[in-house]
């Protein structure tokens, strides 16, 4: 029975193999131990970054569980975003009482939108800490399990105060760049446009679209300076500084269309640290230059037309004592004529005299006017008609190698003038377009209706805005330059040879047309012709009938009684001896005070005063006045060389007044006495003309 035992190295066989898997199963587990311990050597590190990162970061962290209670903060948010400065004091707490201190979650909760979508959800938000109001981003991480639950989140509170803060300075900014009146722009190193406001958008043409990353010079400089520009920039980058930064320099610029205008430009650069920046601050200065150039006409209108008056006052002045001598001249030629018989010899010495103060009494005429003291009668003119009643005339005057040619418009309206004054204006202005064209040429007489609106009467300082009539006189002469131009209206200056002008004929007109309240403007260039521009203010009265020449039913004689008031005796001598020599009595005073003396004294009726109207202490005016209350029916008959404002208003006619020019001559002064003395009993109220 019995078997035979094992062999010993079947046995020892079976004890080696199974060692060895021992082993080999051994080694197996320590190799997985040593790669877990280096995995969980991995996550430890891992954890350790995490933990650093969540607990040292400036940003809160919190974990909610799916109630919305928080498992965990960490320091940050425990120190920073929350008053008691423990986590622990609200770990439990529900989101709504830590986050925003509200009664009951809310919708817009990033946490509870996480759990719900299982995705990050943002939110920002306003909470008030310690008295002051900060600003987070909050960011809400889902954290899922292995089966795709989300069974907590993760949220993350950043502070963006201080983003906020940034956000409103560049809105604020913003705000400011674009309601700024002047271009403001910013460019880099490169010159290429950073930022580009809403006043240059509208200055230049281009949107802030189209220029950004653009060169400015390209944009907005003419191509002639744009590389002066490269240069400037390229050393203010080498210098460090250029005469264009920090200083305000006067440029050209160019809109989007090509065109070109001044402006102003300062150019800063930016403090800060990198690649340089600067700043761009441009003005359009095109109305201030067109204003300054205004400024600078009216300055020289103002000078010139102060020089025109001093002259004038000089040259009226002048006229008035003058006349004075003129009247004695040319009267006693007469007197002395009408009592000599008939020795023709010294007639002829006498006829000679005469003339020579005929001459003297012209040029005295032409001062007054071009001094503004001369008697105007004016009259509600059309200037066309004024214009075609002279055009026989002016033909006769210009000759045959000079074609006249008439430009006159219809409806051009009315003006208020002296007939005789406008005519001569345009015959001296006729005068000096023939003279400047001796080898002939055109000239052209041309009438419009002129608006002058308050830009205008900026430009032209003299200028009062409103409705006028121009009558321009235009010739294809010599012309003038600048110079000339500046004295063509002062009387006795000429630019004829001598003795072919006295220099008088533009210093009447411009003396006319001022005292008619119009003005005159002289245009022209060297060989290029001359115009004259007059404009008179347009009136809407109809025109003023002409009135049939009235014929003389009686001789210019009298036996009426005249009061003679002059302050010159040679003037007063002369008239007495004329008056007297035509039948009528002269009462005599030198001043206004013996004139009242004789009215008081005197027992019978006077019929008329003659007076002068300048004289001291008392005028002719006021004398009147005096005179009509002491005797209400005496007529009054003005004598004067200028009005010097004593009659009319500027030197104009008060209706139903009678005025006598000095010098006058014999037969002037028994006319005008007539003509006094033959009005219609009703007298004008002096005493409201002087008011």
């Amino acid at each position: 029975m019995g078997g035979r035992p094992p062999s010993k190295t079947r046995t020892s066989a079976r004890s080696a193999g199974s060692g060895a898997a021992h082993r080999k199963t051994v080694a197996d587990y320590e190799r997985r131990l040593r790669l877990l311990d280096g995995r969980m050597r991995i996550l430890e590190r891992e954890r350790q970054k995490l933990s650093a990162v969540v607990h040292h970061t400036d940003a809160g962290f919190l974990a909610f569980d799916p109630s919305l209670k928080v498992l965990w903060a960490n320091n940050a948010f425990a120190s920073r975003f929350w008053l008691e400065g423990k986590p622990g004091t609200f770990l439990g707490q529900p989101c709504h009482r830590v986050l925003c201190d509200r009664p009951a979650s809310c919708a817009e909760c990033p946490a509870e939108r996480s759990f719900k979508e299982g995705a990050v959800a943002h939110s920002e938000m306003r909470l008030e800490m310690g008295g002051r109001t900060r600003h987070l981003y909050t960011t809400a991480m889902p954290i899922s399990t292995m089966a795709g639950c989300v069974e907590e989140t993760i949220v993350m509170l950043q502070d963006v105060s201080d983003l906020q803060v940034l956000r409103q300075s560049e809105a604020r900014k913003g705000a400011i760049l674009d309601t700024a009146l002047d271009a403001i722009l910013t460019i880099d190193g490169q010159g290429r446009i950073t930022e580009f406001n809403q006043a240059a958008e509208r200055m230049f043409g281009w949107t802030r679209e189209e220029v950004a990353g653009r060169e400015m010079g390209e944009l907005i400089l003419p191509p002639g300076q744009r590389e002066t520009y490269r240069q400037a920039l390229e050393r203010c980058l080498r210098a460090g500084a250029t005469h264009a930064v920090n200083r305000m320099v006067e440029m050209t610029a160019m809109c989007r269309d090509g065109t070109e205008f001044p402006v102003e430009l300062a150019l800063t650069r930016i403090p800060l640290d990198g690649d340089p920046m600067f700043t761009g601050y441009i003005r359009d200065i095109s109305e201030r230059r067109t204003a300054e150039e205004a400024l600078r006409s009216s300055e020289e209108q103002l000078r010139q037309a102060q020089k025109m008056e001093a002259v004038g006052r000089l040259a009226g002045g002048v006229a008035h004592d003058f006349n004075n001598l003129l009247t004695v001249i040319r009267g006693r030629c007469e007197l002395l004529g009408t009592r000599i018989g008939d020795v023709e010899k010294m007639k002829r010495d006498i006829g000679t005299i005469y003339d020579a103060s005929e001459r003297a009494a012209s040029l005295t005429h032409q001062l007054l006017a071009f001094s503004r003291r001369q008697v105007l009668e004016p009259k509600v003119l059309e200037l066309n008609r004024v214009v075609a009643d002279l055009v026989p005339m002016l033909r006769r005057l210009i000759g045959e190698d000079i074609d006249l040619g008439m430009v006159l418009a219809t409806d051009i309206g009315r003006v208020r003038a002296d007939p005789g004054q406008v005519e001569q204006v345009i015959m001296n202005l006729v005068v000096n377009a023939r003279d400047a064209m001796p080898e002939g040429g055109r000239l052209t007489i041309e009438t419009s209706a002129i608006d002058f609106d308050e830009t205008y009467a900026r430009v032209h300082a003299s200028v009062k805005p409103g409705r006028y009539v121009m009558v321009a006189v235009s010739d294809t002469g010599s012309g003038m330059d600048r110079e000339t131009q500046a004295r063509a209206f002062e009387p006795f200056f000429t630019t004829k040879e001598r003795g072919k002008g006295t220099g008088l004929g533009l210093a009447t007109a411009y003396g006319i047309v001022k005292q008619s309240g119009g003005y005159i403007w002289v245009y022209s260039e060297p060989g290029q012709g001359t115009t004259f521009k007059i404009y008179l203010p347009r009136v809407e009265e109809a025109a003023t009938a002409e009135a049939p020449p009235a014929a003389s039913s009686r001789a210019p004689r009298g036996s009426e009684t005249v009061l003679l008031t002059e302050d010159e005796d040679i003037v007063r001598t002369l008239a007495r001896e004329i008056l007297e020599s035509h039948g009528y009595t002269i009462l005599e005073a030198r001043r206004g005070s013996e004139a009242l003396q004789v009215c008081e004294r005197f027992e019978g009726e006077i019929h008329l005063l003659l007076t002068d109207v300048v004289m001291p202490r008392m005028s002719g005016r006021d004398l009147a006045i005096e005179v009509t209350a002491l005797r209400p029916g005496v007529k009054v008959l003005y004598m004067s060389g200028y009005t010097e404002d004593a009659i009319g208003y500027h030197g104009v006619l008060d209706p139903g007044l009678t005025y006598l020019q000095k010098p006058f001559t014999l037969a002037s002064l028994t006319q005008k006495v007539r003509e006094a003395l033959d009005r219609p009993a009703a007298a004008p109220d002096l005493a409201a003309i002087a008011g």
